[in-house]
């Protein structure tokens, strides 16, 4: 997957996100948002191995959650998840979790069982 990717709602055939960078690895995974002052409308993370669970502590922002299993579909949803905040899924195929700004997931009418599919960004990567 590439460092920068399109989120796509393929179900709803809407674009959530066009700047979203993909944490890969396990200190990109940790890090994470913190740090940030807050996202843009069109920016998000991808955390592909997220099935321990996520934390906003150290963040200065709200986001948005989508758990997916591994085809992309989504499993679980949490809006507005406040800093310092811990959210463990207790679902097996809870496996990758996309993190966006507070209220994404309602504009865009994003709800469990929305099947998203990924693309490399076009603009560029996320700053």
């Amino acid at each position: 997957m590439a460092d920068c990717v399109e989120v796509w709602n393929e179900t709803k055939g809407i674009l959530i996100c066009n700047r979203c960078f993909v944490a890969k690895t396990w200190w990109q995974r940790l890090i994470g948002l913190m740090g940030r002052k807050g996202l843009e409308r069109n920016e998000g993370l991808l955390l592909t191995s997220a099935s321990g669970g996520i934390h906003t502590c150290f963040m200065r922002f709200p986001i948005d959650v989508a758990y997916m299993n591994r085809e992309g579909f989504v499993v679980a949803v949490r809006q507005n998840m406040q800093p310092w905040r811990v959210w463990i899924v207790n679902r097996e195929d809870a496996v990758m979790a996309l993190e966006l700004p507070a209220g994404r997931l309602v504009e865009t009418g994003t709800e469990i069982g929305d099947l998203l599919k990924f693309q490399p960004c076009q603009f560029g990567s996320p700053k």
